[in-house]
C-alpha cells in the first residue's frame, strides 16, 4: 500500500526522519531540500485561499438524509455545544490539517461510494459504522480486556458508572465518524475526514457534504501542523495529496493499534491526621 507525505508541510529534520526511520525512504537531506523548495514555489504560484470558492448550501436533495443525521443521539452529544451547520464544499478548497496519509486506505474508503447516497452516507452516516477490532477477555487475577484494531479512529469514547451494583463500563467506538470542516477566518480546515475527502476527490467527487463548525481561534483546529504552515498565505490543501509534486510516496506500514483495559489495584497509607 501506498503512503503520501505532504512536502513542506513539518520542518525538513522531521520529514526526513519520518520518511527515512519509520518507513525506509531512500532520500537524502539534499534532494529533499530541494524537492521541498520546488513544492513551495509551486504553491506559491497558485491562487491564495481567500480566491478559492466557499461555502454552499446544502442541496434540497440531501435534506432528508442530513436530518437523519441530525437525530442520531451521537451526533447530538458530539455537536451540542458548538456553533455547526450542515454545509456543501469543494473539495479544492479545503485546507489539509495532515501532512502524512495512507493512500489506500483513502481509495478502499471512496470505493465504497459509488452513488450520491452513498458519498452522504460516508462522509454523514446514519447508520453506525461497524468497527474492525477483535480481541476479548483475559480470565486472570485480576481479569482484563485486550482489543486490536487497523483503523486509528478506534479507541475508548465514554465511561459510565453504575452503583447498585458498582459497575464500570467503557464504550470502544470510532471518533472521527463525521466528515467535519471547521471554519476559522474564512478558511476552511478539513478537521475530520482527510482519507474520504482525498479517496473521493480521485474519484471524481468534487462537492462534499460535511458538518461545518465555525471555531475562534487555533486551538479549535488540530495541533498536528505547525501553524506556520497552516495559517500562511499558501497552506497545504487536501487537493495535495493528489499533486506527485507535492507529496513524497511511500511503501505504507500497516500498523495495528492495542486498546487493553487492565484494573490497577493497590493500597497506599493514609497521611497522619493533625490533631486539632
Amino acid at each position: 500500500m501506498e503512503g503520501r507525505y505532504l512536502l513542506g508541510t513539518t520542518p525538513l529534520e522531521q520529514t526526513l526522519h519520518t520518511l527515512r526511520r519509520e518507513y525506509e525512504v531512500d532520500i537524502s537531506p539534499e534532494e529533499l531540500a530541494e524537492r521541498t523548495t520546488l513544492a513551495e514555489a509551486a504553491r506559491r504560484g497558485r491562487p491564495g485561499v481567500g480566491s478559492l470558492a466557499g461555502v454552499r448550501d446544502v442541496p434540497e436533495a440531501w435534506r432528508a438524509h442530513v436530518a437523519a443525521v441530525a437525530d442520531r443521539p451521537l451526533f447530538q452529544r458530539l455537536y451540542r455545544d458548538q456553533r455547526w451547520r450542515f454545509a456543501a464544499v469543494p473539495v479544492g478548497s479545503l485546507i489539509s490539517v495532515q501532512a502524512h496519509l495512507h493512500y489506500g486506505h483513502a481509495l478502499r474508503r471512496a470505493g465504497t461510494a459509488a452513488s450520491p447516497a452513498d458519498v452522504l452516507e460516508l462522509c454523514l452516516p446514519v447508520q453506525p459504522e461497524p468497527l474492525e477490532c477483535w480481541g476479548g477477555i483475559s480470565e486472570g487475577d485480576p481479569p482484563s480486556a485486550s482489543f486490536f484494531t487497523r483503523d486509528p479512529n478506534v479507541q475508548v469514547t465514554s465511561v459510565r458508572m453504575e452503583t447498585q451494583p458498582l459497575a464500570v463500563t467503557f464504550t470502544i467506538g470510532k471518533t472521527a465518524v463525521f466528515l467535519q470542516v471547521a471554519r476559522l477566518d474564512g478558511r476552511l480546515y478539513l478537521k475530520n475526514g482527510t482519507h474520504r475527502a482525498v479517496g473521493l476527490a480521485a474519484s471524481g467527487v468534487d462537492l462534499l457534504p460535511c458538518v461545518l463548525v465555525d471555531v475562534e481561534d487555533v486551538d479549535g483546529l488540530p495541533h498536528l501542523l505547525p501553524f506556520k504552515a497552516l495559517m500562511g498565505a499558501f497552506p497545504p490543501l487536501v487537493a495535495d495529496f493528489l499533486d506527485p509534486s507535492l507529496y513524497v510516496s511511500h511503501v505504507w506500514r500497516d500498523r495495528v493499534k492495542f486498546i487493553r483495559l487492565a484494573p490497577e489495584m493497590f493500597s497506599s497509607a493514609l497521611p497522619d491526621r493533625e490533631e486539632g
